[in-house]
Order: C-alpha cells, then structure tokens, then sequence
C-alpha cells in the first residue's frame, strides 16, 4: 500500500480500519448490555475518534448532552471532523484529570482505554467524581493476550524489530490493549475508587479486517495512533513492516476468511453504581 492509498494520518487510519473491524461492532454489544437514556448527560472518557460517542448522542437524543474526552490532539480532529446528525461536543483532555464539575454526568464510558492510562486508579476516579449520586460508569476492556493469540504473535514479532530500529517502545506499550484483563483487577479498581455495585459482563465479537493480504501493514500504521513512534520514519517503518509481515505469515493466514482477516475478540464490560 502506498502513502497515497492509505489513510494520511495513523488517527484517520484508526478511524477507517479498526473503526468498522473493532470498534463498531464491540459499541453496538455494548449499547445493548448498558445504553444510555434519552436526555441523559453522558460522558465517555478516551473517545478517540467518536465511534462510540457518536451511538450515544444517537442514544440520548436532542434533550441530552455528550462529552468526548481524548488525550491524543488527532483524534479528537477526526472525531470533530466526522461529526454527525447528533452533536457530540469533543474536547482534548487527561482521563485522570479532568476539566470537569463534580456530579456533572449522568453515565461515564470508557471502551478499551482505562488499560492506557498511566494511573489507571486516578482514572476510576475521576469517573466517579464526575458522575451524579446516582450514575454509572461502564468500562469496556479486552481479555488478555492469552484470549488473543494473533495480538500476541504480533507483539513478539514487534519487541525486536522495534529495538533493533532504535524506536524505545518496551513490551508493556505493544500489549497495552490486553493488560487490564483480569476481570478481577477491574472491579477492584472500581470498587476502590467509590463505586458500590460493579457487575461484570462478557462479550464477544468476530472483528472483520477488510483487505487480507495488508493486515499487518494497516494493523501498524493504525496502531500508530496510539504509538506515534511506529511510523514516524517512513523507510525504517517500510522494513519493519516487511519483517513483521515475514515472521506473522502463517499465523495471519490461519485467520484467514477469504478477502479478511476473521479475529475472535473478547471483553469485558463493567457496569459500576456510583451509589
């Protein structure tokens, strides 16, 4: 794939490849465990670039209110930029500090982004601060890598070439996504930061990758989204991917489903009572 048939940013490539494979199908498991209300004030913390924010204002409607917080400036531009019939008010903003009055919301999201924060226990209460007497907070995080085979192939194929390339990125970075996947870490981290009922719920989703034959190469250059480093030089990331590509053929093609990658992904969703 050429810079020219690809998404210029790694935030628009966020938004084009994991958006319809990843993010759409685990908001729409997600609204039908833990919607919110019509006129609800609804807050979603580490939006990205809207996907989920987007189904909520759909949700709540003109009488209600959605926030958008993102730590990554880019982001939050493609979230503004997409836009949408329903108003989503978008901000740039720390998870674990933010801008925000207490007892402003009346329910807290958080799809697949607690696990990034670096305190994640600030994080939780931060949802709790924010949240009205008797609000929630519904926190989506994925199974850990031994749930994901593919994502874990991925990362050992990635440590190396990254640290052989000069890019400082340690193992911790690259499995990110998949480290706050014990179901009891979660409610423990909820419960410690105020909230009193924490209900745990799985789901599950094929996540579908468009475009078999450039998995890996979209996979990272999305990815870069959240790890900028990846990509920031174009030659280096051209033999890296090359590299990647070679070492994670076969395990790629075992989840091969004609012109898609086919990728069984599992979470856990986190409904906590503020009261």
């Amino acid at each position: 794939m050429t810079s020219s048939e690809r998404p210029t940013s790694p935030a628009e490539a966020y938004q084009a490849y994991y958006g319809p494979a990843i993010f759409e199908p685990l908001s729409e498991q997600v609204l039908a465990l833990a919607a919110p209300s019509p006129g609800d004030r609804v807050l979603e913390i580490a939006s990205g670039t809207g996907i989920l924010a987007r189904k909520l204002a759909a949700a709540t409607g003109p009488a209600g209110r959605v926030v958008g917080i993102d730590l990554n400036p880019k982001m939050v531009e493609v979230a503004q930029r997409l836009g949408g019939d329903e108003a989503v008010e978008y901000h740039q903003g720390d998870g674990t500090a933010l801008d925000l009055p207490d007892g402003g919301f009346d329910a807290v999201y958080c799809q697949q982004g607690l696990q990034f924060f670096p305190d994640r226990a600030a994080g939780a209460r931060e949802m709790r601060r924010v949240l009205e007497p008797r609000g929630r907070a519904v926190v989506i995080t994925w199974h850990g890598l031994d749930a994901h085979p593919l994502f874990a192939a991925l990362a050992d194929a990635e440590e190396p070439h990254l640290a052989a390339s000069g890019v400082e990125i340690d193992r911790a970075e690259l499995v990110a996504p998949f480290s706050l996947g014990n179901a009891d870490d979660l409610v423990t981290l909820l419960r410690d930061a105020g909230f009193t009922e924490v209900e745990i719920h799985q789901v599950s989703i094929d996540a579908r990758f468009a475009d078999a034959d450039r998995f890996v190469e979209r996979m990272e250059f999305a990815y870069a989204a959240v790890i900028p480093q990846f990509a920031e030089d174009p030659a280096a990331f051209a033999a890296y991917l090359r590299a990647i590509n070679e070492e994670t053929r076969d395990i790629v093609a075992s989840y091969r489903a004609g012109d898609e990658i086919l990728v069984p992904m599992h979470a856990h969703v986190a409904i906590a009572a503020a009261e």
